[in-house]
């Protein structure tokens, strides 16, 4: 639990590091293809916490409640992460 209690905190300071550019700089393609790539290293990560999360517990070592949860989170996260990234191209026009 206590990964994924960072990363909640690692996510919220990770969309903040996005959205705060995008409201400095009005949106400009520039910076919302940088809020993207920054939005797919999200991504990436929450993918790959949420494939361990999923592993069977022999080889994770784990209970199996505290896997659920973080697996559920980091599918939440990767969700949030797709959203915003449709917005950005959305709101854009």
């Amino acid at each position: 639990m206590g990964i994924a209690a960072l990363d909640i905190f690692g996510a919220l300071l990770a969309f903040a590091g996005i959205i705060v550019p995008l409201l400095l700089f009005s949106g400009a393609l520039g910076i919302r293809i940088f809020a993207v790539l920054l939005l797919l290293g999200i991504l990436f990560v929450a993918v790959r916490l949420a494939l361990r999360s999923f592993q069977p517990r022999i080889t994770a070592g784990t209970f199996r409640v505290s896997r659920i949860i973080a697996g559920s989170y980091s599918i939440f996260l990767v969700l949030a992460s797709l959203y915003y990234v449709v917005q950005i191209f959305i709101l854009g026009r």
